[in-house]
């Protein structure tokens, strides 16, 4: 079985379609769309996405080959190259893309936090010193990849990125759509202060055949990847869960 049919395979799992439902129709993003997502849910995503990039980058960082990248902040600096691996490989390394997009998108979130009030990373770095106490269900879900890139698990790593990312994805296009409604003091779905929302709600082109390569390489059986897809996609459910319930 090749790595793309792997992913279609584990696509049509009932529990997957069982999951993706309750995120399409979770309490986070009705509230959100009927304008009543309170300043304490809003500041909950990026309080919790803030130690969630940093966790996943270096997680990333380790699934990609690095050694030894393990920042405190993502903020002003630079993705390492993967020593002798020439730039077309580099290009479709999945998990240095992944690496890449994460310290991207870094400086989005610190520019989101500021339209809800949190004008420095201290806060975002330290949130119980405003009142935040982080969510443990929120933080399983990279609790569970630093899990993969302890034990260097590239083939179930790349399988669940092939599956929840794009879930991920209609998440925050539709949180998006929502923000630049008009009931959240947005412009429209270009304004600078969702750019961060508005990265990860942009399909990223060509994500199967990276995971498919990946999936291939390691020579991993279906049987060996469907847990792990399964647990990812109940730890991103348990992310909204966590930031909806924030008081």
């Amino acid at each position: 079985m090749s790595g793309l049919d792997v992913i279609q395979r584990l696509r049509a799992e009932t529990l997957k379609k069982d999951t993706e439902d309750k995120l399409q129709n979770h309490p986070f993003l009705k509230a959100a769309e009927d304008g009543t997502l309170t300043l304490s849910q809003r500041r909950a995503f990026a309080f919790e996405q803030y130690k969630i990039q940093l966790s996943d980058a270096i997680s990333f960082a380790a699934l990609a080959g690095h050694t030894g990248f393990i920042p405190t902040s993502l903020s002003n600096i630079s993705v390492p190259e993967l020593p002798n691996t020439s730039k077309e490989e580099e290009e479709i390394n999945l998990f240095q893309f992944l690496l890449g997009g994460e310290v991207y998108a870094a400086s989005l979130l610190l520019s989101h936090a500021k339209s809800l009030g949190l004008d420095d990373e201290d806060a975002l770095r330290s949130p119980s010193k405003v009142g935040y106490q982080l969510s443990a269900k929120s933080q399983a879900y990279p609790s569970y990849w630093s899990k993969l890139a302890l034990s260097n698990n590239r083939g179930a790593g790349a399988a669940a990125i092939a599956l929840n990312f794009p879930a991920w994805g209609e998440m925050c296009n539709r949180l998006l759509k929502a923000l630049a409604s008009g009931d959240y003091g947005y412009n429209n779905i270009d304004d600078e202060q969702l750019a961060f929302i508005k990265f990860f709600a942009t399909p990223i082109e060509g994500l199967d055949k990276m995971a498919a390569s990946i999936i291939e390489k390691e020579d991993i059986s279906y049987d060996d990847l469907v847990e792990h897809v399964r647990l990812l996609q109940e730890y991103e459910l348990l992310f909204w869960d966590g930031v909806f319930e924030a008081k």
